[in-house]
């Protein structure tokens, strides 16, 4: 039962990406690209994840504010960001950033683009993050 609750959300999700990214506001990368568009200060970069995964992992430079905390959208709408910037994403997995992106652009960011297969895959391929050992 819950497999199927959790597959009919990821159908509507993917299919609200799909759109997205025909409309060239959505689009996945790469780490290695992800990691270049990280670096130029111009760009929001956002990890989604919960405060603990944030603090095992995180890119250089990213906002933590997470998806699963509550209020996703109150806590993203304080912070004032430009939505004329590109804003960067990313999860674990890549699951929880498809159902962010399209939060983030009912806010009115345009230009959204998410790390494929999240931090998981970016660990994975060696590239540098931050760990808060606690």
């Amino acid at each position: 039962m819950y497999k199927l609750i959790f597959l009919s959300f990821f159908f509507l999700s993917s299919c609200g990406i799909h759109k997205l990214s025909k409309e060239n506001v959505y689009t996945e990368v790469a780490p290695e690209d992800f990691q270049t568009l990280a670096q130029d200060t111009n760009n929001i970069l956002i990890d989604v994840r919960t405060i603990s995964e944030y603090q095992e992992s995180h890119i250089k430079g990213a906002i933590n504010i997470s998806y699963f905390g509550g209020h996703f959208e109150e806590k993203l709408a304080v912070m004032h960001l430009d939505t004329s910037k590109t804003v960067l994403i990313y999860c674990e997995t890549q699951h929880r950033s498809l159902f962010v992106a399209k939060k983030i652009y009912h806010l009115g960011f345009h230009k959204i683009v998410d790390l494929d297969k999240g931090m998981m895959n970016w660990r994975k391929n060696d590239f540098p993050y931050i760990e808060q050992k606690q």
